[in-house]
């Protein structure tokens, strides 16, 4: 019997819907060389897409240039007294063009806690805040350590 494919002589066997088995495994392979291509190509795109939108600013552009605390103690008459520590923190970017969003990682060197604060930044500049109380279980003024961690952007 003939192959339908490559024209071959092969056994009867060796044929499945008239083909032979040596033009069956090409066939297949010749399907993983394209869809290896076109994954490759997708990455490529998506990374370039990427890094087009981020490039006009880098996570060092991002800069936390204050954060002052106050302390707030209230007195009750029939239960404990309360101590509140709130605090307000300024961040400026130096690309005023478009809107971001970040987000700090917070790490309070008292206890070692860390919290996470998404801030607003636009035109600039964003602000963020932080609160604690011995109502919640802080005894001490906490004292933060702040890192941004990450960014997207968006058009105004």
């Amino acid at each position: 019997m003939i192959c339908k494919k490559c024209k071959k002589e092969c056994l009867e066997s060796e044929l499945k819907n008239g083909i032979c088995q040596e033009c069956i495994t090409k066939s297949k392979n010749s399907l993983i060389v394209p869809m290896i291509i076109s994954i490759f190509i997708s990455v490529f795109l998506s990374l370039l897409i990427i890094g087009i939108v981020n490039s006009e600013v880098k996570l060092s552009d991002f800069k936390i240039v204050s954060f002052n605390m106050d302390t707030e103690k209230s007195t009750y008459e029939y239960s404990d007294d309360v101590v509140s520590y709130s605090g307000k923190g300024k961040i400026l970017c130096k690309n005023e063009q478009n809107d971001y969003i970040i987000l700090i990682e917070g790490t309070n060197k008292i206890n070692n806690k860390k919290d996470y604060i998404p801030v607003i930044i636009h035109n600039g500049s964003g602000e963020f805040s932080t609160y604690d109380s011995s109502y919640s279980g802080t005894t001490q003024k906490p004292e933060y350590e702040f890192k941004i961690i990450g960014y997207r952007s968006f058009k105004k």
